[in-house]
């Protein structure tokens, strides 16, 4: 059986079902009868209040949670009325409205409701107070369902804290946060705490209320699928079906509980093979869950891949990629809701919560149904759907924020900049290690502030429509191919796991039906795109051996597709993985020839990304030349103190950069190009003046890039966008002293901040510009992915270090053809395919143009 929560549903009634709420609400009319006029205003409202509580009550008992979370919309508004923003009761409605908006899968709406309400129980009941942990659950439990354990671990630490010095270790609200809190280790694997856990639940539980207990149902339930989870298949058996009796016997026979138990139930007999068993329980499970949550939740979603699974075990595959294709829509239609909320690291967790469904329907046409074209279509739509999303919204996102704000959020994206201007300055110190908690801090600040303006944008979700395979093909030049490469993990039917990560790849050309194909595993691949690597990063590699290692990439990746290129000379290439690193043009074909010589290469996120190119660039100021910073001579003592090797730094570190007098030239032969353009080098080549460009046509950035590949992911660099950076003026006598918002390390951090929505073309004419930690399905995060999300339309970067000499002449060259209307990769590709006759790869395959390829200025080919 496939591992995680997936093919279950989520195990959590002690918590979902509103134990934490003292009453449950929703939204619906008033009662018709107001409480006696005689009474003090505070006593009406509360009389009223308890009345609209029994409503709520009775319309979540029907499975009428719209109309229930209607009619608590309308009683929130009634209590911040009549008893202000920061009443206890007001916090009882905030924390049932986000309870029921979660059992809605409305996780973005739910948020900020448990947020407002853990405020206002803090301040009005004290930080230990009861009511304080039962917020506190809630809120764990909606990260965990998102897949951020990382968040919901302390929370629910402190909550069982507070339960058990308020309310007795014994009490049951301490087992609830027990079960939650076993739940997790459990999701994370961490069985033999989260038996322990469970264990003390039950022993609570059943005391409290004896064996035949909804809540005992819920742990022996959870209890049952550690054991499952622990290959211990008879006490898992035995557990499952005395919950499952427990709550036949005691609920409802709709009630969500008992699709759960249906639903687990079924998931060991499919563990077993016994799909003649596990097939009816599915669908008893389905027809429950569809009749009270409606048709997009996601636990409808689980429960129809749990069947597909089923189907597809039996051999039928038609009825597996039917539900598949239903597991897709419901899936999207949660993303699109649920996006808004959060952090980009909450975001990317969530992302991550819908892996194994991608995977699946990848390995179903990969691996089982290659020829296919319904198969086909279904797996480059999830990829299109999926790969790069986060890039994707998070650039229009800021996009919109920054044209629409009011006074009050501007401000807010403001305090964010500077936040993450502290953070990289306290991270590059070059004397003092910067504290972790501090860092950590700051970065909680940074991510609240983020997941505030997240959600200002989200009235406009639904203004963005799903992606479809031909609205990408239509912005595909008849002359194009996009090439869309898959890092997936293939589900194995025999084992029910998923097998070791391969690469897929799959070709959509402007008109015909997509194509794609398993290129094999991504171990052997990777190997061979680091061998690659090397050799063209290698000025001393023999022609021989580079030639040797660039052709066998390319058999791998291009061979196998290039009968579906037909006649175009365009390749839209979207990697993946360890594909980001590779520079496509300087592979060879089996006829000894560069990429270059035969194809336009233009890099892309994802292909989704032809969709943002379609809107109109912003306005534009002139363009902006960065180039030869005064770096200024080190300081004498070493950057690295004792302190430094406690939190992850290499021996050694040092910091520091040499001048580059190949870029003052270069500079003025560019600016030559552009007249209208601003230059600034030296001491006016400053981090500050870079942070402070308003949209330039096109920014050029001449100096030494880096990215710190060696660096512990860990602690203050967690952050891969802090890993990556520029080194502007004054950067080699950073110190305490400097301005606070320029100490010459511009971060890709930083960049994100920056306001680039009408610049058509960001250069980044320096070293390892390109590179950075790779994400799967989201590229790599380093300079290009920040300038992306900044608002560059398109970029040049390098994948390695370049001498200074030699990157004037590319970029002088690459200008001039600019300056003649060549498209941007065309304008490169001819410089490099001229340089190619007598140099080697290292020279000018490190430069890789991205994003839009069109003409200066901005028009579409």
């Amino acid at each position: 059986m496939l591992s995680g929560p997936w093919l279950r549903l989520a195990v959590v009634s002690l918590l979902g079902s509103g134990v934490w709420v003292w009453c449950p609400v929703s939204l619906g009319q008033p009662p018709a009868t107001p409480p006696s006029q005689g009474q003090p205003r505070a006593e009406l409202v509360e009389h009223l209040a308890e009345q609209i509580y029994q409503q709520i009550s009775q319309l979540e008992e029907q499975g009428n949670l719209a109309a229930a979370i209607s009619l608590a919309e309308y009683l929130a508004v009634l209590l911040y009325r009549n008893l202000g923003g920061s009443h206890p009761l007001l916090a009882d409605a905030l924390n049932l409205i986000g309870r029921l908006q979660t059992e809605q899968g409305n996780y973005a709406a739910a948020l900020p409701l448990y947020q407002r309400a853990l405020a206002i129980r803090e301040e009005i009941l004290g930080p230990e107070h009861p009511e304080v942990a039962f917020t506190l659950n809630n809120l764990a439990n909606l990260y965990r369902i998102q897949g951020n354990h990382q968040a919901a671990l302390p929370l629910l630490q402190r909550a069982l804290a507070i339960a058990e010095k308020s309310l007795g270790p014994r009490h049951p609200e301490v087992a609830i946060t027990l079960n939650n809190l076993a739940l997790l280790q459990a999701e994370q694997q961490n069985y033999p705490q989260a038996l322990s856990l469970y264990q003390r639940a039950l022993t609570i539980l059943t005391q409290a209320f004896g064996e035949s207990d909804p809540y005992v149902a819920t742990v022996l339930t959870n209890l049952g699928t550690l054991h499952q989870a622990r290959r211990d298949t008879a006490t898992a058996l035995a557990l499952l079906q005395r919950a499952l009796a427990i709550r036949l016997q005691i609920l409802p026979s709709d009630h969500l509980d008992i699709a759960n138990s249906l639903n687990n139930l079924a998931a060991l007999y499919y563990d077993q093979r016994d799909y003649s068993a596990a097939l009816p329980l599915y669908q008893q499970s389905l027809a429950l869950v569809q009749s009270r949550l409606g048709t997009t939740h996601p636990i409808v979603a689980t429960v129809l891949t749990n069947l597909a699974l089923v189907y597809w075990q039996q051999g039928d595959l038609n009825q597996t990629l039917a539900l598949l294709k239903q597991v897709q829509d419901i899936e999207e239609h949660n993303l699109r809701q649920n996006l808004v909320v959060g952090s980009e690291a909450y975001k990317r967790n969530y992302m991550t919560t819908f892996r194994d469904t991608t995977d699946a329907v990848i390995s179903l046409h990969l691996q089982v149904l290659p020829a296919s074209a319904e198969a086909t279509h279904l797996a480059l739509t999830t990829i299109l759907r999926r790969k790069g999303r986060l890039l994707d919204f998070l650039s229009q996102n800021q996009a919109r924020l920054q044209r629409q704000l009011a006074a009050a959020e501007q401000a807010k994206l403001q305090q964010l900049s500077q936040l993450r201007t502290r953070i990289a300055r306290l991270v590059f110190d070059p004397v003092t290690a910067p504290d972790p908690s501090l860092v950590s801090q700051l970065r909680q600040e940074a991510d609240q502030l983020e997941a505030e303006l997240s959600l200002r944008s989200a009235a406009f979700r639904e203004l963005t429509q799903p992606v479809i395979v031909r609205d990408v093909q239509r912005w595909i030049p008849t002359d194009a191919a996009l090439v869309e490469f898959i890092r997936y993990r293939p589900y194995n039917l025999q084992t029910n796991r998923f097998d070791e990560p391969r690469y897929g790849v799959y070709v959509l050309r402007a008109t015909g039906q997509p194509q794609g194909k398993d290129l094999g595993l991504a171990v052997d691949i990777d190997a061979q795109v680091r061998q690659a690597y090397l050799r063209l990063a290698d000025p001393r590699s023999p022609k021989e051996a580079l030639q040797q290692a660039a052709q066998a990439l390319a058999a791998r990746l291009i061979t196998p597709i290039r009968s579906w290129l037909g006649q175009a000379t365009h390749l839209l290439i979207s990697p993946d993985g360890e594909l980001n690193r590779i520079p496509f043009p300087a592979l060879v074909d089996s006829k000894g020839q560069y990429l270059l010589e035969s194809y336009l290469i233009t890099l892309l996120t994802s292909g989704r990304e032809l969709l943002r190119m379609t809107s109109p660039p912003g306005a534009a100021t002139a363009p902006l030349i960065v180039a030869d910073p005064s770096f200024g001579d080190p300081p004498q003592q070493s950057f690295a103190s004792p302190s430094w090797a406690n939190i992850g730094l290499p021996d050694g570190f040092h910091l520091t950069f040499t001048p580059l007098p190949g870029t003052a030239q270069e500079a003025q032969a560019i600016k030559a190009l552009l007249p209208t353009a601003r230059l600034l080098t030296r001491t006016a080549a400053t981090e500050s003046v870079v942070k402070a460009a308003t949209a330039p046509q096109v920014l050029h950035l001449a100096t030494h890039g880096f990215f710190l590949a060696n660096w512990s992911s860990k602690g203050p660099w967690e952050n891969p966008l802090l890993r990556s950076g520029l080194a502007l003026a004054g950067v080699n006598q950073r110190h305490s002293t400097s301005p606070a918002d320029d100490d010459g390390v511009l971060t890709a951090l930083e960049v994100t901040s920056m306001h680039l929505h009408g610049t058509a073309l960001v250069v980044l004419s320096a070293c390892d510009t390109g590179r950075g930690e790779v994400v799967n399905g989201e590229g790599v995060y380093g300079l290009r992915r920040a300038f992306t999300l900044a608002g560059a339309r398109s970029q040049v970067s390098t994948l390695w270090k370049v001498d200074d000499q030699a990157t004037r002449d590319i970029m002088v060259a690459f200008y001039q053809n600019l300056r003649r209307g060549l498209g941007i990769t065309e304008a490169l590709r001819q410089v490099q395919r001229e340089r190619s006759k007598r140099e080697s790869p290292y020279y000018w395959a490190a430069f890789v143009a991205s994003g839009d390829w069109s003409p200066l200025p901005w028009r579409r080919p």
